[in-house]
C-alpha cells in the first residue's frame, strides 16, 4: 500500500470528518484538502476521491457534478459544513480495505491528526 493509494486516502478524509464530529469540531477543508498536512496528492485525484465519497452516501458537504459528454468532467464544489455520514462511520470501522489502511497509516497518523483536531487521540 502507498501514502496515495485510494484507500488511504478516503480513510484519512473519513478518519478526520470523524474524529471532528466526536470532538464537535467544525471540519476545515484546509485540513483534508490536496494539499494539506494530511495528503499531498494532485487536486484532480483529490476530487475523484471526494466524488466516490459523496455518491456513496459517506460524506456531506459537497456537491458533484459530473459532464456526461464525451471529455467528461467532474466538477465539486463545496457546500459546507464538512460532516461524516452514519454510512461513512460505518464503511470507516468495517471496511477491509479501511481497515489495510488504517494499519499502513499507523500510529503516525494518529499523531498528526490529533495536531489538527487539537486534541490528543
Amino acid at each position: 500500500m502507498a501514502s496515495n493509494d485510494m484507500e488511504v486516502l478516503m480513510y484519512k478524509i473519513l478518519r478526520y470528518l470523524y474524529e471532528c464530529l466526536k470532538n464537535g469540531k467544525e471540519a476545515n477543508l484546509e485540513d483534508f484538502a490536496w494539499n494539506s498536512k494530511m495528503m499531498d496528492v494532485p487536486k484532480s485525484y483529490w476530487l475523484e476521491v471526494i466524488a466516490v465519497l459523496i455518491e456513496k452516501g459517506y460524506i456531506r458537504g459537497f456537491l458533484v457534478m459530473r459532464n456526461k459528454t464525451k471529455d467528461a468532467g467532474l466538477f465539486v464544489q463545496t457546500d459546507p459544513p464538512f460532516k461524516i455520514t452514519y454510512e461513512g462511520v460505518c464503511f470507516l470501522n468495517e471496511n477491509s480495505g479501511m481497515k489495510k489502511a488504517k494499519d499502513f497509516c499507523a500510529e503516525s497518523f494518529n499523531v498528526l491528526l490529533s495536531s489538527v483536531i487539537g486534541k490528543i487521540i
